[in-house]
C-alpha cells in the first residue's frame, strides 16, 4: 500500500513541474527588460539617423559650393 502510495505521489508531481513554465507565459521582468531596451535603443536609432541626415545635408551643400566655386573662377 505505501509503495501505490508513493507511486501516486512520484506520478502527480511529475506531471505537474513541466506544466507550469509551459502555460506561463514570458515573465514580466523579462517584458520590462525588452521595454526599456527598445525605447533607449529607438533614441539611439533617432539620433543616428539625424547624424546620417545632417551629413548627407553637409555633403550636398559643400558640392554645391565647390560648384559655384568652379563656375565663378
Amino acid at each position: 500500500m505505501i509503495a501505490i502510495s508513493a507511486l501516486w505521489v512520484v506520478i502527480l508531481l511529475a506531471g505537474g513541474c513541466g506544466s507550469k513554465d509551459e502555460a506561463t507565459p514570458a515573465k514580466p521582468v523579462e517584458k520590462v527588460r525588452e521595454a526599456v531596451k527598445d525605447a533607449v535603443t529607438q533614441d539611439f536609432k533617432t539620433l543616428e539617423g539625424a547624424k546620417d541626415t545632417l551629413k548627407q545635408s553637409e555633403e550636398q551643400t559643400k558640392a554645391a559650393l565647390e560648384t559655384i566655386e568652379k563656375e565663378l573662377k
